[in-house]
């Protein structure tokens, strides 16, 4: 990870803290204009790219893809072409077909894409899936709790009740993780290899030190998305 983007996450951190947030999620998203998404009929979704990860290990990786899978799958109402992930060794690897190449294009569409004769290509990209944490330097926090305290009138009743006391508690310093993921969905129409959309998740959460749970968020907010990009 470099200097630039460990300074942001700290930033975006310390944002969160002094704004007494715990989360935030940035969601960027562009469509074509021009393109007809309501004559879409179908759509091939290839599994997660998680290329960007090279330290990261395998089981890890088969693990987010299953995930991705899962959760997309079993959405209902349209007509997805998928195939679900599963290891592949060196020997299945120099097997794999090629992908067609679309003439005048830089964009490689699988070839199960063309042959299931889909409408639309998307491209799912894990950019981003890490914790970090920040120095929350000790500080005082004011607290109050709820105090019972009661009195006896001239006749001898008794009576109680309760008044909110406040109190300074000293905060020493603390190391809080932090984690981040971004994922991206491209979508590139199977005849001409254009792109015609494209969206951006970009999840942070305070505390946090499983990225699965803002995986698994900005995976449904695509599926949502998606249906209604379809069906608009």
């Amino acid at each position: 990870m470099t200097v630039k983007y460990h300074l942001l996450v700290l930033l975006m951190a310390f944002f969160l803290f002094l704004s007494g947030s715990s989360a935030s999620a940035d969601y960027t998203e562009w469509k074509d204009s021009t393109y007809d998404f309501t004559k879409v009929k179908t759509l091939y979704i290839g599994e997660m790219d998680t290329s960007a990860f090279p330290e990261m290990g395998s089981a890890m990786k088969w693990k987010l893809k299953e995930e991705f899978y899962k959760r997309t799958s079993g959405v209902k109402g349209l007509s997805l072409l998928m195939e679900q992930p599963g290891p592949r060794g060196r020997a299945a690897l120099s097997a794999q077909e090629e992908n067609s190449m679309i003439e005048g294009s830089e964009t490689a569409v699988p070839e199960e894409a063309v042959s299931g004769k889909a409408d639309i290509y998307i491209l799912p990209r894990l950019e981003q899936y890490s914790v970090n944490s920040y120095l929350l330097p000790a500080h005082t926090e004011w607290r109050s709790r709820e105090v019972r305290e009661g009195w006896r009138d001239r006749d001898g009743r008794w009576h109680e009740f309760y008044r909110t006391v406040t109190y300074p508690e000293y905060v020493p310093d603390l190391w809080v993780p932090c984690a981040r993921v971004d994922v991206t969905f491209e979508w590139y129409d199977v005849k001409t290899g254009n792109l015609v959309a494209s969206s951006e998740d970009s999840r942070v959460r305070n505390g946090e030190n499983n990225p699965l749970s803002l995986y698994r968020r900005a995976i449904d907010r695509f599926t949502k998305n998606m249906k209604k990009t379809v069906k608009q």
